[in-house]
C-alpha cells in the first residue's frame, strides 16, 4: 500500500550517503516502511523533528501557499503510520502491538487532518475521517465497510494510480529530452508538472492512509481481548503462586503443524492415545480459490485468442497453396500460379476420368425394374 514518493532530482539509495539531504532521508525512509519498519522509524523521525524546527508548513496557510518541493512531507505521518503498523509483533508483546497500532491512528489522524485543513479531502472523504476519528471505543467492533464503496473506491484509485503513471512518464521524457524549465510537454511546464504528480500521490496516499486507519481500528478490538486474556491468565498465576506465565506460544505462520491427541476405547476396554498432526491446510475453505486476477486471466485469454488467429491465418495460407480444380482456382483468384494450374489440370482430368465411368445415374439399380411404360 505505502506509495513513496519520487524525487526529480537523484534517486536517494537506501543505505545512507554523505551529505544525504531532508528530501532524500524521506524518500529513504519511506522505501523502508514496508521492508524494515525498525530502521525507517528512526530515520522518519529525525525528518519529523527536522521539518517542524524548520517550520515548513503553517496552521493558516492554504495549499497554494505550500510550496512545490514541501509537498512530498506533508505524507511523512502516513509513511511513519505505515513503519509502526509493519513493526513484527513479539509473542507476549501484545500489549506494546496495541501502543503501536494506536499511536499509527493518531499519525493518520494529524495527517489527515492536515488535508482537511487544506481543503484537500472531498465530501465522503471527510465524512470517512470524522467517523474515524469518533470511534474512540477500542472494544467495540467497527463495521464492516459496504461493497458497493469499495468497488467504487478501488476504481477511483485505479485511476488515480494510472494518471500518476502517465505524469511519471511525462517527467522521465523531460529528463531524457533535456527541456528547459519553461518548455512545455503534454500542457505543462517543468514547475506544473513536478506539482501535478507531487498532488496526484498525495490523493493516493490519502486513500491509502483512510484504508489502512479503518483495518487498524478492526484490529483494537481483537487486541484488547487478548489484553484482557494475558491480564486474566498472569492474575490467575499470581493467585496459584509461582513466576508469571510467559507466553510461550509459537508466533503466527511458524510453520510448525497442530498437534491433536484423540483418545479412544479399545474392544477390551482400554484407552488408546492417538497423536496426529494437523497442517495449516485444513483450515483453509473446501472449495478451490482463484490463484490469478481478473486481469490476469484477461490478458491470457487475449494471448490465446491471438494465437489462434495466428494459426487460422497460417492454415488458410497453406490451404491456398493446396492442388485444387481450376474453378476453385478461379474463384480464389489463383489461376495465374503455373503450378496450382498444372495440378490443376491433372485433378480435372482425374475427376472427368471418374465421370466417364460412372455415368450419372448408374449407381442406381432400382431403375432398372419395373414396367417402363408406367
Amino acid at each position: 500500500h505505502n506509495t513513496a514518493p519520487t524525487m526529480s532530482d537523484n534517486q536517494a539509495s537506501v543505505g545512507p550517503p554523505n551529505g544525504e539531504s531532508l528530501k532524500e532521508k524521506l524518500l529513504r525512509g519511506s522505501l523502508l516502511a514496508d521492508s524494515n519498519a525498525q530502521e525507517a522509524i528512526p530515520i522518519l523521525e529525525a525528518v519529523q523533528k527536522d521539518v517542524v524546527a524548520l517550520s515548513l508548513f503553517s496552521q493558516n496557510e492554504t495549499l497554494e501557499d505550500v510550496s512545490t518541493k514541501t509537498i512530498p512531507f506533508l505524507a511523512l505521518e502516513h509513511f511513519l503510520a505505515i513503519a509502526y503498523t509493519n513493526l513484527p509483533a513479539s509473542p507476549g508483546k501484545i500489549v506494546e502491538r496495541k501502543s503501536n497500532i494506536l499511536k499509527c491512528c493518531d499519525l493518520w489522524a494529524s495527517f489527515l487532518g492536515s488535508l482537511e485543513r487544506l481543503e484537500q479531502l472531498s465530501r465522503d472523504e471527510e465524512k470517512e475521517f470524522h467517523e474515524l476519528m469518533e470511534e474512540t471505543d477500542t472494544s467495540k467492533a467497527m463495521p464492516a465497510p459496504n461493497r458497493d464503496v469499495k468497488i467504487a473506491k478501488f476504481k477511483a484509485q485505479q485511476q488515480a494510480k494510472k494518471e500518476a503513471q502517465h505524469l511519471k512518464a511525462l517527467r522521465e521524457r523531460r529528463g531524457r529530452m533535456g527541456m528547459a524549465a519553461d518548455e512545455e510537454v503534454d500542457g505543462h511546464d517543468e514547475e506544473s508538472l513536478e506539482r501535478s504528480f507531487f498532488l496526484k500521490q498525495l490523493e493516493l496516499q490519502k486513500a491509502d492512509a483512510l484504508e489502512q486507519w479503518a483495518q487498524s481500528k478492526r484490529e483494537l478490538p481483537m487486541i484488547e481481548m487478548m489484553v484482557k486474556m494475558e491480564e486474566e491468565r498472569q492474575r490467575t498465576q499470581k493467585h496459584q503462586g509461582g513466576p508469571p506465565v510467559q507466553d510461550t506460544r509459537p508466533p503466527p505462520n511458524s510453520g510448525k503443524p497442530l498437534q491433536l491427541t484423540q483418545v479412544t476405547k479399545s474392544a477390551t476396554g482400554q484407552l488408546q492415545f492417538n497423536r496426529s498432526e494437523v497442517r495449516s491446510k485444513v483450515f483453509q475453505p473446501g472449495w478451490n480459490q482463484p490463484t490469478m486476477s481478473l486481469e490476469e486471466l484477461g490478458e491470457r485469454e487475449y494471448h490465446q485468442a491471438m494465437e489462434r488467429e495466428e494459426r487460422q491465418k497460417q492454415a488458410q495460407a497453406e490451404q491456398m497453396n493446396q492442388p485444387r480444380r481450376y474453378k476453385d482456382l478461379v474463384r480464389d483468384g489463383m489461376e495465374d500460379n503455373a503450378e496450382l494450374v498444372d495440378a490443376s489440370a491433372k485433378l480435372d482430368q482425374e475427376w472427368d476420368d471418374w465421370k466417364d465411368q460412372n455415368p450419372r445415374g448408374s449407381g442406381n439399380k432400382h431403375a432398372m425394374r419395373g414396367d417402363k411404360n408406367f
